[in-house]
């Protein structure tokens, strides 16, 4: 999945917009930031409603305050994985989309790419989750998926997370089923630890998938 399919082609400033022009921009968006566009159609820089409101002339145009360099910006194949990373890396609430010629085609916000990720993760599905901690090297993906699957329960979405720390990997599995006993005993049968465990019976799923969303945002 990329950004191409997240777009949102209107959201942009001109250069020939003034800064009060810009902010009413924002206002309306809900955003802390927008890219400038020149004449040429080439994203030109990123403005921030903070830096406006310090500029001591509201008629000033954007194309005159000096803001063009190279803004960080990802390009429409770009994954939306890389794209969440940036986001994060650098506390942003939109990133610019750009062609490798510096041509705008639009513009990604958080709350976009974020929802994208939740979705991937199956967050909206009905299901337990259950978290396994294996070696490194002990037991791959594949050999978990086929363990679990082969017991006739669906794997709705699978993630992992490394701790470099321990040698240990933390797999998070989403299931279609509500009981994951069946499954926890699988797993301890062949070994795997099973560190945490979130029944779809014990918790609501709507809470639950707004946490999740709160999570990957921190």
């Amino acid at each position: 999945m990329t950004v191409q399919s997240l777009l949102s082609p209107a959201l942009a400033l001109s250069s020939a917009d003034t800064v009060a022009d810009a902010l009413d921009r924002l206002a309306d968006e809900h955003l802390a930031t927008l890219p400038v566009v020149g004449e040429d159609g080439q994203l030109a820089a990123v403005v921030s409603e903070t830096a406006l409101l310090e500029h001591p002339d509201a008629a000033a145009l954007l194309g005159t305050l000096g803001l063009y360099g190279a803004p960080l910006s990802v390009t429409p194949d770009t994954h939306v994985f890389d794209a969440a990373q940036l986001l994060r890396e650098h506390d942003l609430g939109a990133l610019p989309v750009a062609l490798e010629d510096g041509t705008y085609v639009g513009i990604v916000v958080r709350r976009d790419v974020f929802g994208q990720l939740a979705h991937m993760l199956a967050t909206e599905e009905t299901g337990a989750i259950v978290v396994a901690e294996v070696g490194r090297h002990d037991v791959s993906l594949a050999q978990m998926a086929h363990l679990v699957e082969g017991s006739g329960v669906r794997i709705l979405s699978i993630s992992t997370e490394d701790d470099r720390n321990t040698g240990h990997v933390r797999i998070t599995l989403k299931l279609n089923v509500e009981d994951t006993s069946r499954v926890r005993h699988l797993l301890a049968h062949h070994g795997i630890k099973v560190v945490a465990v979130f029944d779809e019976a014990e918790s609501d799923l709507e809470a639950r998938a707004a946490e999740f969303i709160r999570y990957l945002e921190v």
